[in-house]
């Protein structure tokens, strides 16, 4: 992994990354909101409340709280490559001075999902590209030039207030938002995570996890998501035309082969068989 950071107000305000290999990390953010761009590869990543997957050329806006990320089609050839903009409250406050920026004072609400995908924009590309060059040029960079780069990004992520939801996480960056639990396994029933992986999303250990899990569900983790999972696909089989290869994935499988030996498990019929008989 190779990354380059460039410094605000004392704080990290900007990193490039480059990375050379997938991987997947839990990410706990209590005190840095930010704004991921990516220029090469895909990142997905889930929240409590939704899985967002963010291709080239497209970026995602997150407030404080607990994430999964999953950084995928690195390779040395073609190497994953991602700008991260930090965002702390009193920064933006400070870039803006005396300038106009009351459309950020809003209220907390629970309503808002704490991650928000925005598709490829012509103008957040040439933020991106004004900024790149001060990376190998850093003798270049002025803690005014930066201030003025971090006001450009806020209004243009925000169109100074008309996007009511970048607004809203923009204005409440710190404030995490806190979904019930059984909320948050609804919202992950067919993510395909870990117990470990759930936990972290619930904030809480795995052996808190699998005790709130029991008290909510009477049933364990494993055996839920399964029977959840089993129940959408033969749903699916019956009432689609949907390749099982796409069924797999629409129901938290890692390919087509593990699902059809579930399914087998399960029904004692194949996917293929299932669907013929039950047409």
């Amino acid at each position: 992994m190779k990354a380059i950071t460039l410094e605000l107000f004392g704080q990290k305000f900007v990193e490039r990354f480059i990375f050379y290999e997938n991987f997947r990390i839990f990410k706990e953010m209590r005190n840095d909101a930010c704004w991921i761009y990516i220029q090469e590869g895909t990142l997905e990543v889930y929240s409590p409340s939704k899985k967002i997957t963010v291709n080239s050329m497209e970026s995602i806006l997150m407030k404080c709280g607990n994430y999964i990320a999953n950084f995928k089609n690195a390779i040395q050839t073609s190497q994953f490559k991602s700008i991260v903009f930090h965002l702390y409250p009193e920064s933006i406050k400070k870039a803006f001075g005396d300038s106009e920026n009351s459309f950020l004072k809003v209220k907390k609400s629970s309503a808002i999902n704490p991650a928000l995908k925005i598709k490829k924009n012509d103008l957040l590309d040439s933020f991106v590209s004004s900024i790149i060059p001060y990376f190998e040029n850093q003798s270049l960079v002025s803690e005014r030039l930066l201030a003025t780069k971090l006001q450009e990004l806020v209004l243009i992520l925000s169109d100074e207030g008309k996007n009511t939801i970048a607004t809203h996480i923009l204005g409440t960056l710190h404030s995490e938002e806190q979904l019930k639990f059984n909320l948050i396994i609804k919202a992950n029933l067919y993510n395909n995570l870990s117990v470990a992986e759930l936990a972290h999303l619930t904030y809480r250990s795995e052996s808190t996890f699998k005790r709130d899990f029991k008290k909510y569900f009477d049933i364990s983790p494993a055996k839920y998501f399964k029977t959840k999972k089993m129940e959408k696909a033969a749903n699916l089989l019956m009432q689609t035309d949907m390749p099982i290869r796409k069924i797999a994935s629409k129901c938290g499988f890692e390919n087509a082969d593990h699902f059809s030996t579930s399914f087998t498990s399960a029904y004692r019929k194949s996917p293929r068989t299932f669907r013929s008989e039950n047409r």
